[in-house]
């Protein structure tokens, strides 16, 4: 016979809760039906929801995000509806796509290191937005393009067209603003960053030439007071980009990424933010032995190259004792695999500036190893691709040798070249294909001297944004 059920007891004991068996008793200190019968412990150990309809409850933008950066996404949220609901003479799918760029922080993953920075990478655009919005809204609307269209996976000819406009409005802001205070400095480079950014996603041509003219514009500032007396959270992407470009087309790089004392951790480059001077070092060199003939200047500059081999070799990459409490274990994987390709990567430029390729091949081949064998282990138990190693990825795919190798290596542009850059990964396919048929018929070159460069980036921006 079964025990009279208490209508208001609907809580069932733990054995015919994972039986998903019914669970006849009538009070908590009561044994159900089941378990009296036989002979069995009955009690109700695990957590349990209120009875009840759930309470409804806002859509849960990031389910990973912590309560302090929650907090910190609440204390600027308003303020972004707040200045969308100001702006005259905008098209109501303009203030959705301006709301769909900064009001979620998901959005920024392809953007960051790791998760944990997608707040402050979002915070970074949203911030400014409040005193310039006239000047950014172009290139805001731009990125939101730029990234629906990632998202979606798919290109429509019109929509990059309606993109276009507001880049050529973005860049013609860019070349009449006035630096005259702090806040300008931090304006041309978010400015800058937001056009870098759309640019790679919608016609990947003329990144470089963004970087250089906010860099440029701003070097007369750089290290003065005026620049020191406003938070700049984009000069140090611009130079990332930049030195990139430079190295791989033998340019010096405008500015020198200068190391705060108490390093925190970026998020775009994470733990191995204090290699980038070296690069930056790394770039002169390479482009002053492009033309160097005199014996005493090439000694300089291979005094230089040893110096940096000497740092590079011992660098490790150091962190704060909150480390562990601020990152999940992905995240943390994947920062210190970062930090090692960058090293590695540091190591192998360094060798090719030495060697051209046929001497000294077996070491050049053990670090490209390396940093692909880290690539893909990091992928393998984060299950996310890393992001910004562009750089240090290419440096090892030019040593591969082996055919399915090389193939391999093919595949590995989709996930080791960042994804918010489709052109860019095209381009780099294109690049290795020539430069291996290149070292297979030329064995004693350097690839820094190759015509076919990495970056698709072969073209002034003028010419496409400025002429239409």
């Amino acid at each position: 016979m079964a025990v009279p059920r208490n209508p208001k007891w609907r809580t069932a004991c733990d054995r015919c809760y994972d039986l998903k068996e019914r669970c006849d008793r009538s009070a908590a200190s009561i044994s159900c039906a089941r378990c009296k019968r036989l002979s069995l412990t009955c009690s109700t150990l695990r957590p349990v929801r209120p009875a009840g309809r759930r309470a409804h409850r806002e859509k849960d933008l990031c389910p990973d995000m912590t309560v302090s950066k929650r907090r910190a996404l609440k204390q600027y949220q308003p303020d972004i509806d707040a200045s969308l609901s100001v702006i005259t003479n905008q098209k109501p799918e303009e203030t959705e796509l301006l709301r769909f760029f900064l009001s979620q922080p998901e959005n920024m993953d392809q953007y960051v290191v790791c998760p944990s920075f997608q707040i402050e990478q979002q915070h970074s655009l949203a911030v400014p937005l409040l005193a310039g919005l006239p000047l950014l809204k172009d290139a805001y609307l731009g990125c939101a393009i730029a990234l629906k269209q990632l998202q979606s996976g798919t290109r429509m000819d019109v929509v990059t067209n309606i993109n276009l406009g507001y880049i050529s409005r973005g860049m013609s802001t860019l070349r009449s603003l006035p630096i005259l205070r702090p806040q300008d400095i931090a304006l041309c480079h978010t400015l800058g960053s937001a056009l870098a950014l759309s640019i790679y996603s919608a016609i990947g041509v003329g990144v470089p030439d963004i970087c250089q003219y906010s860099l440029g514009i701003t070097s007369p500032f750089a290290g003065t007071a005026i620049s020191k007396g406003h938070e700049d959270p984009w000069e140090t992407f611009l130079i990332i980009l930049e030195t990139m470009d430079c190295f791989v087309h033998r340019r010096n790089p405008i500015r020198r990424i200068q190391v705060p004392a108490k390093f925190n951790i970026d998020r775009h480059l994470g733990l191995c933010l204090p290699l980038m001077p070296y690069y930056y070092d790394l770039c002169v060199i390479n482009n002053s032995l492009l033309n160097a003939t005199d014996i005493s200047i090439l000694h300089r500059l291979q005094e230089k190259i040893d110096a940096i081999h000497t740092f590079v070799e011992s660098w490790q990459p150091s962190y704060s004792d909150g480390f562990v409490e601020q990152f999940d274990s992905a995240e943390i994987v994947n920062l210190l695999a970062q930090a090692k390709v960058y090293r590695l990567g540091a190591l192998l430029m360094i060798h090719r500036l030495r060697y051209t390729f046929g001497q000294e091949d077996v070491q050049a081949e053990i670090w490209s190893k390396e940093i692909m064998m880290e690539l893909e282990m990091a992928k393998r138990v984060t299950k996310r691709s890393m992001r910004f190693v562009t750089l240090p990825f290419i440096v090892a795919a030019v040593e591969v040798r082996d055919k399915s190798s090389r193939f391999k290596t093919l595949e590995r542009v989709n996930y080791c070249v960042d994804q918010f850059a489709p052109f860019m990964q095209v381009a780099t396919k294109e690049f290795l294909l020539r430069v291996w048929n290149e070292r297979d018929l030329n064995v004693g070159v350097r690839w820094y001297d190759s015509i076919h460069k990495p970056c698709p980036v072969m073209n002034s921006i003028e010419a496409i944004c400025f002429d239409n």
